[in-house]
Formats: C-alpha cells, sequence, structure tokens
C-alpha cells in the first residue's frame, strides 16, 4: 500500500461526522453497550497473511478474543466495522495489511491508545501468528508479544490475547515513568520503570523508558550496554534499543559492534536522513566498514527494491572498496530510481574510479555529470585531476582554463594550473604564475617548494650549459625563492644558492683565466664570498654537501687570488 493517512486525516474533518454516527449505532447494535470514556482504545488491523484473506481471518479472530479477555470499561476494541468504514472513506483497501505508518496514522485518526501488528501463517499442523504492541504515540515503541501456534486460528488468537493481557500490566507505569522524565523526577521515573520490569518481565516498553532515564543520568557506558543489550535481546529491531546500544558501544570503544548496531537500526527505518548519516559517518570513522555488509546485504534480502536501503548498501559497497559491485549497484539504483543520479552519485562514482586506478574512467564519469550539473565545482575539480593523472595534461590544463573563465571556484585551482604548466615543460609560464600566485596572498610551502624546484633545475641547466644567463637566471629564482620561503624549503634555497654561485665562479675563473680578464676573476672571487655566506645559512639541509662545497669555495678561492697576482690585477 503506497497512500500515506495524512490523506485521510485530511479528509477527517467530512468524514468524521458521518463516521462517528454510524459508528455509535453499529457498536450499540454489534455489542449492545458503550465505551467507558477513560477505557484504552485498541486497533487490532488487518494482519499480513500467507494466504489471501488469512490475515482478515486472524484480525477478526484477536479483536474477539481481546474483547473477551478485557473488561471492555476498561480496554475497548475498535470494531471492524467502524475500521472499514474509515479505510473505505479514504479510498482503502479494507482486506489488506497496512504499512507501519499508515497503521499508525490510522490509530492516531481513530484515536486509539495501542494497535496490533501481526503476521498469520498457514502451517502443516494449524496456524501461527507473530504479533506485537504497539504505541499509538510513537511507532518505534513496540512490544513483541511472541509466536503463538495452534491447531485453530481462534485457539492461536487466544494464546496471543492472553500474552497481551500480560505484557499491558507494565502499561500503566511506563506512562508514569514517561511523565515523570517529562517533569524531571528522574529517580522516580527510573523506579516506576523498574515496577514495570516485574510486572513484565519481557517488558521492552518499560525498559526503553529506563534507557531513557539512564541515559539523562549519564550512567556508565558499561550500565547502559547493559540495559540497551536487554532490549534488543527482547526485540532485535528495537529502535531505542539498538541507538542505546551503538551508543554504548562507542562509549567502550567496540567500534565494529557499534557499526552493526547502526546499520541494524536503520535497516529498521532506512529512509531516515538523519540516521542514514550517522551510520555511513561510523563505517567511515570508527570500524572495518565490512562488519556491516552482512547486516546490510540481510536488509536488502528483506526488503527487496527498497531504495533506500539500496544507496546504503551502495555506500557500503563505497567504503569496503567493492568498486566492481558498487558501480553495478549504483547503475541499478539510477533505474530504479532517476533522481539518485544526483551531484553525489557523479561526484562519489568518478572519485571512486580515481581511487580504483581508472583515471580515464573518473574523468570520464565526471563529465557525464557536468552534462547534467553543469559547473558543478566538485564535478569540475574531480574532471581535471583526473584528466591529470591520466596524462592527459592539454585537456586538463584546457578544462582547467575554461572553468577559470567562466568563474567556477575550482578547488586549488591556481596550483593545479601550475602543475599542468610545469608537466607540460611550459617553463616560462611557470614562474610567473607562482609568484602570482604568492602576490595574490598564497602562505602554503607546496608552492615555494615548487619554485626552489624550478631554481634547482635551471641550475642544472646552467652547469651544463656553462652559460653565465642561464645562471643568472637560476640565482635570480633562487634569490626569490629565499626571499618568501621558511623553514626548511628556505634552508634548501639558501644551499641551491650558495652551490649555484661555486659553478658559476668555476665558469668565471676558467673565461678569466683564458681572457686574462681581470673583471672576470674579481666577480669569482665576488661569486665565491656569495657562496661562503649562503652554503652555511642551508647547512641544514644537506650538511656534508656544504661542508665540501664550502671546501671547494675556499680552494677556489685561493686560486683566484693566485690568479689576480699572476695577471698584476689590482
Amino acid at each position: 500500500m503506497t497512500r500515506h493517512f495524512q490523506a485521510m486525516v485530511g479528509l477527517g474533518l467530512t468524514v468524521c461526522g458521518t463516521i462517528a454516527a454510524s459508528t455509535v449505532a453499529s457498536a450499540q447494535g454489534t455489542y449492545n453497550r458503550v465505551p467507558d470514556p477513560g477505557a484504552t482504545r485498541v486497533l487490532v488491523p488487518v494482519f499480513k497473511g500467507s494466504e489471501k484473506g488469512l490475515g482478515v481471518l486472524a484480525a477478526d479472530a484477536v479483536r474477539s478474543r481481546i474483547g473477551n479477555e478485557f473488561p471492555f470499561k476498561q480496554v475497548y476494541v475498535l470494531p471492524k466495522t467502524e475500521i472499514n468504514q474509515y479505510l473505505e472513506a479514504s479510498g482503502f483497501p479494507i482486506a489488506e495489511p497496512l504499512q507501519a505508518h499508515d497503521a499508525r496514522a490510522l490509530a492516531n485518526l481513530m484515536r486509539a491508545d495501542e494497535y496490533l501488528t501481526g503476521n498469520v501463517t498457514k502451517t502443516a499442523t494449524g496456524y501461527k501468528i507473530d504479533a506485537s504492541l504497539v504505541l499509538a504515540r510513537d511507532n518505534a515503541l513496540v512490544q513483541p508479544l511472541g509466536v503463538f501456534e495452534a491447531a485453530k486460528l481462534d485457539a492461536a488468537a487466544g494464546l496471543l490475547s492472553k500474552e497481551l493481557k500480560e505484557a499491558r500490566k507494565q502499561l500503566d507505569t511506563e506512562k508514569k515513568c514517561v511523565n515523570s522524565v517529562r517533569d524531571g523526577k528522574l529517580d522516580a521515573a527510573a523506579a516506576f520503570a523498574k515496577e514495570g520490569i516485574v510486572a513484565y518481565p519481557k517488558a521492552t516498553l518499560s525498559r526503553v523508558c529506563l534507557a531513557n532515564v539512564m541515559n539523562a543520568q549519564k550512567a556508565p557506558p558499561d550500565s547502559m550496554l547493559r540495559i540497551s543489550r536487554e532490549i534488543v535481546a527482547l526485540d532485535p529491531r528495537n529502535r531505542f534499543g539498538l541507538q542505546f546500544l551503538a551508543n554504548a558501544y562507542r562509549a567502550v570503544n567496540q567500534p565494529d559492534s557499534a557499526v552493526r548496531a547502526m546499520t541494524t537500526l536503520l535497516s529498521t527505518d532506512p529512509a531516515n536522513p538523519r540516521l542514514q548519516k550517522d551510520v555511513v559517518e561510523a563505517i567511515a570513522q570508527l570500524a572495518n566498514p565490512k562488519v556491516a555488509r552482512p547486516v546490510i546485504d540481510t536488509a536488502v534480502a528483506l526488503n527487496p527494491g527498497d531504495p533506500d536501503l539500496l544507496r546504503l548498501r551502495w555506500l557500503i559497497l563505497l567504503a569496503t572498496k567493492d568498486y566492481k559491485e558498487a558501480y553495478i549497484q549504483g547503475e541499478e539504483l539510477v533505474k530504479l530510481d532517476t533522481s539518485f543520479a544526483d551531484t553525489t552519485y557523479f561526484i562519489r562514482t568518478s572519485i571512486v574510479y580515481a581511487s580504483d586506478s581508472q583515471y580515464q574512467k573518473s574523468a570520464e564519469f565526471a563529465a557525464k555529470g557536468l552534462a547534467k550539473f553543469p559547473g558543478q565545482p566538485s564535478l569540475t575539480y574531480q574532471q581535471i585531476v583526473s584528466l591529470r593523472s591520466a596524462g592527459q595534461n592539454q585537456q586538463a590544463l584546457d578544462a582547467l582554463t575554461k572553468a577559470l573563465e567562466a568563474k567556477i571556484p575550482v578547488e586549488n585551482g591556481s596550483y593545479i594550473r601550475l602543475t599542468l604548466l610545469k608537466d607540460l615543460n611550459r617553463n616560462e609560464e611557470v614562474l610567473p604564475a607562482a609568484r602570482a600566485i604568492i602576490a595574490a596572498g598564497d602562505t602554503t610551502n607546496s608552492v615555494r617548494q615548487m619554485i626552489v624546484g624550478i631554481g634547482q633545475a635551471q641550475s642544472n641547466a646552467a652547469g651544463k650549459s656553462a652559460n653565465p644567463d642561464d645562471f643568472q637566471t637560476a640565482i635570480n629564482t633562487l634569490m626569490y625563492a629565499d626571499s618568501v620561503s621558511k623553514g626548511q624549503t628556505k634552508a634548501q634555497a639558501q644551499f641551491l644558492l650558495g652551490s649555484t654561485y661555486v659553478r658559476y665562479s668555476q665558469v668565471k675563473l676558467q673565461l678569466g683565466q683564458a681572457q686574462k680578464s681581470c673583471t672576470l676573476l674579481k666577480e669569482a672571487k665576488n661569486l665565491l664570498a656569495d657562496a661562503q655566506i649562503q652554503l652555511p645559512k642551508g647547512g641544514s639541509f644537506a650538511v656534508d654537501q656544504m661542508r665540501t662545497l664550502m671546501g671547494a669555495a675556499m680552494q677556489l678561492d685561493t686560486g683566484a687570488d693566485q690568479l689576480l697576482k699572476q695577471f698584476s690585477c689590482k
């Protein structure tokens, strides 16, 4: 059943007047009695059945048995005729079971305090009923009643009604517990909850209230673990119990158990976005996500085609790095629900392809997302970095240039452009781009380290070419790196600057000797003086190499003095 009883509530004002009169007449005609105003109102909708019509028969049998089990002035079972009138007035079939949210909406509409949910199965020897009591104020407040088998349906219903009578012994004190919590009387609330547990040892409702009290009193984690385990042992799908259990496991540092509890919790309410967020974060941060895989697989098997559960399974597959299955699951989800193909889907899938070293696929998937969501910053970024990782540097630069021109905010866009220019060997553009980034306020070390690397490459190239202009280019770059850097990057720039001075001085000395040029020899002396200043400054970067170069600089300085004397330079 897909429609929600909120539609029914909208019809309430027009329908209720008609139903009210007919209901009283029907109740009087059928039972010849009027419910006491203070009686608890209990709704028994159609159960789920293994055969057509079996759920209707089971609900009828249970209503009859409950009516006989309880004094009608204490417990009033809403008659079938009244239930059917509400269903028919809202366009609902009267012989089909309701979804959980619809059952609660009907209970509230009919002013029921409690309602039953159940499954009935025909067995080889008779009938089996599995039922629970639910409080209308919150359909997460569930008391499992158990499984009841008998040769006849009426007999199984009789066993159920007797257990209901026992289970309801906790309700008076449970209500007092809730009211005491609301009034801030926590000790009294705890006493009422414990009284309910004594009255009905299998009580989940009273235990939930007690757990709320303990949580408010900041009970120790082991105490919270104990009470939450009791709840979940009695009702493995109890939402409150599972939430308390997950929190308790977190507190005692048992992350795997916490993830199992949270994943089971989400399987009870898969459309809850807050729970989805909590579970996914827990899987990512707390534990090995593989512990959640069996839980979600079971939930999906029990709820085939549920898009919310399938989405969670997709996220878990990504977390467990089951990439191939995640791709398949994602495609199935898009076919099932086209709204799933949102920006998150494209971004996450593109990132996963990259994590799987399928960079070309990553770039293509990001492009596919951008076709649907033009200019989306994260998809744009993912496309660019994936193209670069795939070795398509020019395409990556083109995509980045297009994005920057369109004023799309690309994360680290300026630095990515810098690296792409460097990868493409467009060195004449790299240093100006780096200077522009720093001038714009960049304080990171990565850009400065790149400038140092450029200076080192220029110095090495100058050493091979022996061209004075090449040396001067390297010196200018390294001097700039020294002026804008800190820490080890600055020390590296100073060391490289000193070593460049040494190599440049050698070239000057050779030319000065060959040309008998006092000017060149003096320039070499000045370079060596600068080298002996810079090398110790950058000594922390390469201590042994610095000492070797300092020795070489002093020897060259002595050689320069000899040549200056030989050529009578003044």
